[in-house]
Formats: C-alpha cells, sequence, structure tokens
C-alpha cells in the first residue's frame, strides 16, 4: 500500500507541477494572450479610459528575481531530505566505513544555513545599494552554486558540510533582504501585492523540488539536482532590467527611462505615462534624500545606523512600526515554522505515520505550495490583521493535536487511525503558517514603516528573523531529544498563542490604506 501511494503521489506531483508550468508559461507570453488578458484598463477620475497598460514584464521580472528564493527555498528543504542520509553510515570502499553524522552534528548542519542568513543580511542592504539590486541578486549564483558543489563532494566531510551550508545560508540572507527591494520597486502599485507574493511562493517552489527529489533520488543525486536551481536562475534573470528607482537614485536616467518603458510593456516608447511615473519616482528619491542628511553618504555604516537610532523617539511612528515588525518577525520562527520545514522527515518517524516520511514531505511540500496562493487572493479583502490572527491560533490548535498525539505514545497507547494524525495536523499547521506568519511580515515591513526607515529597519528585522531561525532550528532536536515531543511541541503551542495575542493588542489593520494614513494611524496611537 505505501508503494502504491507513493507512486500515485509522485504521478499527481508531476502532473500538476507540468500544469502550472504551462499555465504559467501562457500567462507571461503575451503571443499566447487576449488583449483582454494582456493589459489592464486603468480608468481616470473623469472616466475615460487611459493608454492600456500591459503587466506581464512586471510579473515576469519579479518571478525571474524570485527564482533565487526558489534556490533559497531548496537549501531550506534540503535539511529534511538530507539529514536522514547522512546519518547512515557511509561505505567509502569494500573494507571502509565512515560512520554517519552524530545527531549534534546534524543540529549543526541544519541551522548554520541560518546563521549564514543572519550573517548576509547584515551587509545586504548596503551591497543592494552599491551595486544595485539586479547585479546583486544575479551575483548570488556563484555563490549558491559553490556551495552546492561543496556538498556534492564533501564525502561525508563534517567541516566541508559546514562550510558549504553556512555559505549557502549567506547567499539566502542576501537574497532575502535584494529580492524583495527589486519585486517592490519595478511594480504599479495596483499590483504590488500580487508581486510581492512570488518571494514565498517561489521559496516553496524550492522547498517541493528538494522533496519530490529527496523523495526519488539517492542522497548524492539530489544534492546534484539541487545545482540545477542557480544555473537557471541566472541565465534567466540575466536578461531582466535593474529597478528603475536604483537608477534614477545613481543619476543613470535614460537608463531608468528604458527599463521602465520595458517594466510597463511600452518598448522604446517614452509616453506621457512614462514621464510621469519617472517625475513621481524622482520626487519619492529628493523627498527621500531630504530626510536623510547628506552626510550620511561619508560616514561609516555603523555610525549612520547610530545616528538613525539617536533620532528616534519611543514614541514616534517609526518605533512603534519596528517594536510591531520585530514582534511578527520574533513569532513567526518561534512558533516552530523553521523547525517543522526542517525535520519533517524525523517528525512523521517519530510519531508513527503509517505512510513513508518521504511521501509525507512531499504531501506537506505540495500543501504549502498550494496554501502560498491564498493570501494573494484574499489578503486585500479579508485584511492582514484578520488572517494574523487566524494564522496564529489555527497553528495553536494544529500543534495541540501533535502534543495530544506524542503524549497518547508516551504513555503506550497506540490507537490505529491516529497514524494519520501527524500528516494532517502537520499539512494543516503549514496551511495555518502559508495565509498569515509565513508571507505577512514581509508585506508589511513596506507597510508600516516610513521611506527613510524602510532600509535599515528592514535590515535589522531580517537578521532578527534568520537569528530566531538559528536559535529554533539548532535546538529544536536538542529539545526533541531532552524535553520530549509532546514538551517541544507544547511550548510552540503557548508561543502560538502569545503571538496572536500580540496581534489582538498591538498590530493594526493596513488594509485599504495609503502609507501616510498608516503612518498617522501610529503617530496618533
Amino acid at each position: 500500500m505505501p508503494v502504491f501511494c507513493q507512486t500515485v503521489t509522485i504521478t499527481f506531483v508531476v502532473t500538476w507541477l507540468k500544469s502550472c508550468y504551462h499555465s504559467v508559461l501562457q500567462y507571461l507570453r503575451p503571443e499566447s494572450m487576449s488583449r483582454e488578458q494582456l493589459e489592464i484598463c486603468v480608468v481616470d477620475p473623469t472616466g475615460e479610459p487611459e493608454k492600456r497598460k500591459k503587466i506581464w514584464p512586471q510579473h515576469l521580472a519579479a518571478v525571474l528575481a524570485t527564482m533565487s528564493a526558489a534556490c533559497a527555498g531548496a537549501v531550506d528543504g534540503w535539511t529534511a531530505a538530507g539529514i536522514p542520509h547522512l546519518e547512515q553510515p557511509y561505505n567509502l570502499s569494500d573494507n571502509i566505513t565512515i560512520p554517519g553524522i552524530t545527531y549534534d552534528e546534524g543540529s549543526w548542519i541544519g541551522s548554520l544555513s541560518p546563521l549564514g542568513s543572519l550573517v548576509g543580511a547584515i551587509p545586504a542592504g548596503y551591497l543592494a545599494n552599491l551595486l544595485g539590486r539586479r547585479l546583486l541578486i544575479l551575483l548570488m549564483a556563484a555563490p549558491m552554486l559553490l556551495g552546492w558543489v561543496m556538498i556534492v563532494l564533501a564525502n561525508n566531510s563534517i567541516l566541508v558540510l559546514y562550510t558549504a551550508r553556512f555559505i549557502l545560508g549567506f547567499t539566502c540572507g542576501i537574497i532575502t533582504v535584494a529580492s524583495p527591494l527589486y519585486s517592490e520597486e519595478i511594480s504599479e502599485v495596483r499590483i504590488r501585492g500580487a508581486l510581492g507574493v512570488y518571494l514565498d511562493l517561489m521559496f516553496n517552489v524550492g522547498i517541493l523540488y528538494v522533496y519530490i527529489f529527496g523523495a526519488v533520488l539517492p542522497y548524492l543525486w539530489m544534492s546534484i539536482a539541487s545545482t540545477i536551481l542557480p544555473v537557471l536562475f541566472a541565465v534567466s534573470f540575466f536578461w531582466m532590467p535593474e529597478s528603475p528607482i536604483y537608477l534614477l537614485s545613481k543619476g543613470r536616467i535614460d537608463e531608468a527611462e528604458k527599463s521602465l518603458c520595458w517594466l510597463r510593456g511600452a518598448g522604446s516608447q517614452y509616453s506621457a505615462d512614462i514621464q510621469d511615473e519617472l517625475k513621481e519616482m524622482q520626487s519619492f528619491i529628493k523627498a527621500s534624500k531630504v530626510n536623510t542628511s547628506a552626510s550620511n553618504d561619508k560616514i561609516s555604516i555603523p555610525a549612520m545606523i547610530s545616528k538613525s537610532f539617536k533620532n528616534i523617539s519611543f514614541t514616534s511612528a517609526t518605533a512603534k512600526a519596528m517594536n510591531i515588525i520585530f514582534g511578527l518577525m520574533a513569532f513567526r520562527q518561534l512558533c516552530g515554522m523553521n523547525a517543522v520545514l526542517a525535520y519533517t522527515v524525523e517528525i512523521f518517524k517519530v510519531a508513527g505515520s503509517s505512510l513513508n516520511p518521504h511521501l509525507c514531505t512531499i504531501i506537506v511540500g505540495i500543501i504549502q505550495l498550494m496554501a502560498t496562493f491564498i493570501p494573494s487572493f484574499i489578503v486585500d479583502r479579508v485584511g492582514r490583521r484578520v488572517l494574523l490572527i487566524i494564522s496564529g491560533a489555527g497553528m495553536a490548535v494544529c500543534l495541540l493535536a501533535m502534543v495530544i498525539r506524542f503524549y497518547l505514545l508516551k504513555q503506550g497507547i497506540d490507537i490505529p487511525f491516529m497514524g494519520w494524525l501527524p500528516v494532517i495536523a502537520v499539512n494543516l499547521y503549514i496551511v495555518a503558517c502559508s495565509i498569515g506568519f509565513g508571507p505577512l511580515p514581509w508585506f508589511m515591513m513596506p507597510e508600516l514603516l516610513s521611506n527613510e526607515a524602510k532600509n535599515w529597519v528592514s535590515s535589522f528585522a531580517v537578521c532578527l528573523n534568520w537569528a530566531l531561525a538559528f536559535f529554533v532550528t539548532k535546538f529544536f532536536p536538542i529539545m526533541i531529544n531532552d524535553m520530549g515531543s509532546e514538551a517541544t511541541y507544547g511550548t510552540f503551542l503557548v508561543i502560538c498563542l502569545l503571538g496572536t495575542i500580540f496581534i489582538m493588542i498591538f498590530v493594526p489593520e493596513t488594509k485599504g490604506k495609503t502609507r501616510e494614513e498608516i503612518h498617522h494611524q501610529l503617530s496618533s496611537k
């Protein structure tokens, strides 16, 4: 029966991915779309339609930019399939057998990636401003490929594996800062939310990619297959333009015009709409420079950050936004999201699931990918705050089910149908996470922050995210070993409840509000 289930599931996955692939191609290629699909009619206040604008170039650029997030997702998902392989003895030759990695070494392999991401996020904002968003993202394909090659050639060398995972994590840290900047700066306001979903979506594509290959291929070939992703990303994203806002900030006006024309589907025609949008971007850049001291370009990064902190009042809108964002990032990681994804195979093994653990990871990956589409359809209707509350409460219920399952196992009570409970609970946990705590904190960072504070506060928030991801991923197996599964998931349950209460008290609703309205709302609280 498990073999039959595995065959059916793999066939379904391949068919589903193939259909998604053709759907995306049909959506992105202008020649395969009708005029109504390709263009959006914008109506001015007088009721007369303006010139139709194409949006597919913006979607194409955002999708290809966030292929870097798919590479990062593969790094995150590799732990679930890779560590169980590494724990097995390795036959170097007929007479020589290398023992598998220890429990502690496995926890370090899993946690060194988020530690590297923490380090990579620190200079990411500065590098994005120095090199440009596009160039920085594109350059990350090289260390990403290097890290995977090191894993392929490691031969169970723990030092090489440690180094490779840190390099991959460092790259992921830079990607998670630069890629959202690029997607935000190339998009029109009316589709900025839709483009913002691609980061989390492509991250989940990378996770599912590794889950599938980890289930059907040996460890070595799974790692070799992972090297394909950064190559595909570099070859495809190479042809995309730089952010027009970045180009304008560097005084490269002609290049900015060409970039904006391509992104708006205008070719080489500098229409009045393009010129008006360029003027708005230039006004935005000038306003940011007025709010930021010109002398900042001549002082060191630590001094600049210190000066920014000194200028913040504890009752200001920026300080309140920082507290909310840092709180969201903290609860996002402390609820156990990364730990569940990183140790999916081990969770199902310990829980006594009746299905093949690797098959279960594929099911989790599919559910996670499909659930990521949900926020793009409902976030502007239901609201950010409501989705976050539902997400936190939903994860708490799923963790409660896991606590009950592990408690019964500890007491020696094994109910036959309970073997399905871990699969159901983990999948519902992933769905609950994907509609709120997964993508929305990334959305709400630029919404809550003023323009002058967005860059450096976002960097700190991303650093906090990866620091806590390292903490949770490193200590999760230790907690399981020392505290037991029921106490570990009970801890995550309490944190989810506290996070839900935090959202109900402190997090404002930003649905349908301009940045000025949000800033005024925070200032008046």
